[in-house]
């Protein structure tokens, strides 16, 4: 090991001792969660678009556009 990698181990080493140190924040996990939870239920565009198409062939409205 050269002495720049034996420097990024030492600074690293004392990165995570720094964090072990550090109390979570408060409700940190549970707000982790539902980040987490709210980004894996959002659809990228490409299936917005697919869902859309979908409908068109189908002849189904988004909700809101009917006229009454």
């Amino acid at each position: 090991m050269n002495d720049k990698e034996s420097k990024l181990d030492h600074l690293l080493a004392d990165l995570a001792a720094s964090y072990a140190r550090t109390a979570p924040p408060r409700d940190g996990l549970e707000k982790l969660k539902r980040r987490m939870q709210a980004e894996t239920n959002t659809l990228s565009d490409a299936d917005l678009e697919w869902l859309a198409a979908a409908g068109r062939v189908l002849g189904v409205e988004p909700k809101g556009n009917k006229d009454e």
